[in-house]
């Protein structure tokens, strides 16, 4: 849903002449897929555009390897207690996509801009890095580059480039990649301990405070604050 409202956002907030990609699906060299949000071409460059679906406050900085996300306790629908749970710096995880399209296409890497959507939701306790704005904003981010970098008759051609790329691949890696992210986010049985899927480490099993109920953390908390569920 909150990809579908960038979408939109996008659609309805940029000139006709930037050409706008959704839920791009590539497959890599390495034989792996990788999936990006949102691709803008235009004159000013390729905006690379990560969604994210987040509430609560949102601590972070251009550097941290991971962001934390707190789930402050006394609202409705809210939890009882405070929560704490750390996920992957965006920026890092957008730089990713950019490198990949940057290689792949033959471009260099500095006509390319990450941008990283939140939609509302969130409040942010640190102050916001360059290139992380609010999906309301998302669009008059983009038209704030006003440097040409392309010439006009190349952007319908990145833009083919692209989507002839995402072309070369089958329904059946689109399905794989789906399928590995919901594994990789799903709650596991006890003693079938995960990788962390934040920063990649070792986990060990937990019980909560509030509840009692058993989950894996990650064994470099409190640096990171990685967690996956129980069944």
């Amino acid at each position: 849903m909150g990809e579908k409202f960038v979408a939109r956002r996008l659609r309805f907030g940029l000139p006709d002449e930037y050409l706008i990609l959704n839920d791009v699906y590539l497959p890599l060299p390495d034989g792996t897929t990788t999936q990006i949000d949102h691709i803008v071409v235009s004159q000013y460059g390729v905006f690379v555009v990560e969604t994210k679906c987040y509430k609560g406050w949102i601590f972070g900085n251009a550097e941290s390897k991971v962001w934390t996300q707190s789930l402050y306790a006394g609202r409705r629908g809210w939890p009882k207690r405070a929560e704490k749970h750390t996920f992957q710096n965006p920026i890092r995880q957008n730089y990713k996509h950019i490198c990949a399209l940057a290689d792949n296409l033959g471009i260099d890497k500095s006509y390319f801009h990450g941008v990283i959507a939140f939609v509302d939701g969130c409040e942010f306790k640190t102050e916001m890095p360059e290139g992380v704005v609010c999906s309301r904003r998302v669009a008059e981010y983009i038209c704030g580059f006003k440097t040409p970098i392309i010439k006009p008759v190349q952007v319908p051609e990145v833009a083919s480039a692209i989507e002839e790329w995402q072309g070369t691949l089958s329904e059946k890696q689109i399905d794989s990649h789906v399928a590995n992210l919901h594994k990789r986010h799903s709650a596991v049985r006890e003693g079938d301990a995960p990788r962390c899927p934040y920063c990649g480490g070792e986990m060990t099993l937990r019980k909560r405070r509030s509840d009692g109920k058993s989950f894996y953390g990650c064994r470099s908390y409190p640096k990171c604050r990685g967690i996956v569920n129980v069944e």
